[in-house]
């Protein structure tokens, strides 16, 4: 009984002291959690660490002419750590004022008292994440690590530098979106192509957790070495960028378009050489100011659109490959108008009487819908598939697989049933409707006839680059051997050339007219369809080569939705290509033969309109350049040479419209008001087509519309 009694109150003592130990850890728990809190937070994030992820530095963009299109500039945010164990306070007393005196002149948002209140704030409550720059510069960063103080170094400073990367573009909007964007979601251009190229390989360092969350290195070393992407070296010329962006967003303006796109293309590699992309800003502007137009959405591999009489290319290059349609087989296109399934379809001069019969290779050069339809119609008619397989065969069928993100797919039925396909859908394919092309998908034909029958894909970067050392570099690659056969690539580089034959009745007759080169090329004017059809809406076109003779770029402008009034494609893309072309043959010595830094052949005269005689011949006189010609007439027609300009008699019926075709706008309106005529003007420069045919019989207060180019 003693022993038992004895045995719990030894139990009873051991449980008192339990209890008793137990209170005293739950006080100190609570004692912790309060009154100790904030001094074990900070002791803990003393020594939290963690291995982390850090980012290499991204490669840069360059043009092919070695300018820098896209690079990463290094942004660093300077803080102050005032727990750092090595620091002297003495010296830091000592040293504060001219600490602050230079944090201000660099720096430049505070005076030096503020960065003092600052300095000494952050001291007094022992902070150790004191934000001081949020995006200080490479360069202040440099300067600022000299500073009295800071210059002592991370651990006796206590100044940290977190360093980030910033992507900047040098050239602002230009080829903007080629060049595209860099972000974690949602990359677009050659940024997000080429990004696993760009983007290098993450590093791993050491750092420790400080207060408000955020990370500092425990020191300067890495476990691995973060590894810098590789520099991308763009096909892209900024010259030429330059000019094809300033042409196009000229025209746009002149005629207040919706969008535009220019690309041009080097003919026997696929190197696109310019890329612009250019849509109307949202904003209206100011009254009396022209729309802004901004690289906002790359038309040129995103907007597939039907393509209109470009289109007629891959048409009658089917029915002459496949079709057995000869160039100078004959198609009567009457007046113009004929009916498909009780569907209309007319030509652009089916007000004049149209074109009556033509030849295969006519029809292409005066763009003839009726004659076009009507080929593909006998060729097909009875084998509709076979229309089909022959573009199969000729590659419209399929994207270029260009490698830039966000290329549409092409829209061209592969088989007869397909999709919306009606008994409309032979003829109206014939014609570039109900199908559609990206502008570069278009290209990619235009640029296969001038490089020989050879069908290239695209590309936009040469070569690869580490530190300047080249890494890799792309060559052409074939998409097909060969799109038709040689026979029919002849009839069709001939029937482009026509059409801008300077001679001919092509649609781009007087466009490249006083030009140093000769081009081959198709116009296309669609129709734009809206959600109740076609509404009067144009989209305008010019795809082609040049030179003509030994084909070195390919180029299509496309240009849509204008409210000028004006909308045919050798009126609006014409001249955006003229002038690209243009640039692009006087500043390339490729076209031009040289000797010991002197033309070795002379280069042709420059070009003129034609006009009146005298004024021709003063002009002439006064420069010193020869010409022939010369008549008791007052109008003549120029026709330049490589080494002399002819000056042909034009003469001018009475009672009858003037031709006035080939004019500068002066002579034309003396010519017709003179005559009674009643002028209205389209468009500016040369005059290339009147809506009343010349030689016509002169009415009393008889209006004429005059597009020029």
């Amino acid at each position: 009984m003693k022993n038992r009694k004895e045995f719990s109150m030894r139990a009873w003592l051991v449980f008192g002291l339990f209890v008793a130990l137990g209170f005293s850890i739950f006080g100190r728990i609570l004692w912790i959690q309060s009154a100790e809190h904030e001094q074990w937070k900070e002791v803990g994030e003393r020594f939290e660490s963690s291995v982390r992820d850090i980012n290499p530095s991204r490669g840069q963009i360059y043009a092919t002419n070695g300018n820098v299109l896209a690079t990463s500039v290094p942004v660093f945010e300077v803080r102050w750590d005032s727990k750092s164990e090595a620091i002297n306070w003495d010296t830091f007393d000592a040293e504060l004022d001219s600490l602050s005196q230079g944090l201000s002149q660099i720096l430049g948002d505070r005076s030096p008292r503020e960065y003092r209140e600052v300095l000494r704030n952050g001291r007094n409550l022992g902070r150790r994440n004191t934000l001081i720059a949020r995006r200080a510069s490479y360069i202040q960063q440099k300067r600022l690590a000299q500073l009295p103080f800071i210059r002592r170094g991370r651990f006796k400073s206590g100044f940290t530098f977190a360093r980030t990367e910033q992507r900047r573009k040098p050239f602002g909007d230009l080829a903007s979106r080629t060049i595209g964007i860099d972000r974690n979601e949602n990359r677009v251009g050659l940024e997000a192509s080429w990004n696993t190229e760009l983007s290098g390989s993450v590093g791993k360092q050491i750092q420790r957790r400080v207060a408000g969350g955020e990370w500092m290195p425990v020191s300067d070393d890495f476990i691995v070495e973060p590894q810098a992407g590789l520099d991308v070296i763009s096909s892209i010329d900024m010259h030429l960028q330059d000019v094809a962006s300033n042409a196009l967003r000229q025209q746009l303006q002149t005629h207040d378009a919706a969008w535009g796109t220019v690309i041009l293309m080097e003919v026997e590699t696929g190197m696109i050489r310019a890329m612009a992309n250019l849509t109307r800003s949202t904003s209206e502007p100011q009254e009396g100011e022209p729309a802004d137009y901004f690289e906002s959405f790359n038309h040129a591999i995103g907007t597939a659109v039907e393509p209109g009489s470009t289109f007629k290319l891959a048409s009658l290059m089917a029915a002459m490959n496949d079709g057995n349609v000869k160039p100078e087989d004959e198609i009567d296109t009457g007046n113009g108008v004929t009916y498909f399934y009780g569907k209309r379809m007319s030509d652009s001069n089916a007000d004049e009487g149209g074109s009556g019969i033509l030849k295969t290779s006519e029809i292409f050069e005066v763009s003839s819908n009726v004659g076009t339809a009507l080929t593909i119609k006998n060729a097909f008619g009875e084998n509709q598939q076979g229309f089909l397989d022959a573009l199969e065969r000729i590659g419209v069928q399929s994207a270029t697989g260009v490698r830039l993100v966000g290329e549409s797919q092409p829209l061209v039925y592969e088989n007869v049933g397909d999709g919306r396909w009606s008994g409309l859908s032979l003829t109206q394919m014939s014609i570039g409707y109900e199908v559609t092309q990206t502008p570069l998908q278009t290209l990619t034909l235009y640029n296969a006839v001038a490089n020989g029958g050879t069908s290239l894909r695209p590309q936009l970067v040469e070569r690869l680059e580490n530190n300047g050392q080249v890494v890799k570099t792309f060559k052409p690659e074939v998409l097909k051997q060969s799109i038709c056969s040689s026979r029919v690539l002849e009839a069709c580089q001939s029937m482009l050339k026509r059409v801008t034959d300077p001679e001919g009745n092509g649609t781009a007759q007087y466009i490249f007219a006083k030009s140093p080169y000769r081009v081959a090329g198709k116009t296309g004017t669609a129709r734009i369809a809206g959600p109740n059809g076609y509404d009067g809406r144009y989209r305008a076109s010019f795809a082609g080569y040049f030179p003509a003779e030994s084909p070195r770029y390919s180029c299509i402008v496309v240009i849509a939705d204008t409210k000028s009034g004006v909308y045919y494609g050798s009126s609006i893309a014409g001249p955006v290509f003229r002038e690209l072309a243009n640039k692009v043959y006087a500043t390339d010595p490729s076209f031009h033969t040289t000797s010991a830094g002197l033309l070795a052949e002379k280069c042709k005269l420059p070009g003129s309109k034609d006009g009146a005689q005298t004024d021709l011949m003063q002009l002439y006189q006064a420069l010193e350049m020869p010409y022939l010609g010369g008549s008791s007439g007052d109008w003549v027609t120029v026709t330049t040479g490589d080494s002399v300009a002819v000056l042909s008699p034009r003469f001018i019926e009475a009672n009858r419209v003037p031709d006035v075709r080939g004019m500068g706008l002066r002579d034309a309106l003396y010519l017709l008001e003179n005559a009674g005529l009643q002028v209205k003007t389209l468009g500016m420069g040369t005059v290339r087509r009147q809506s009343i045919a010349p030689g016509s019989d002169l009415t009393t207060s008889q209006a004429i519309t005059l597009e020029l180019s």
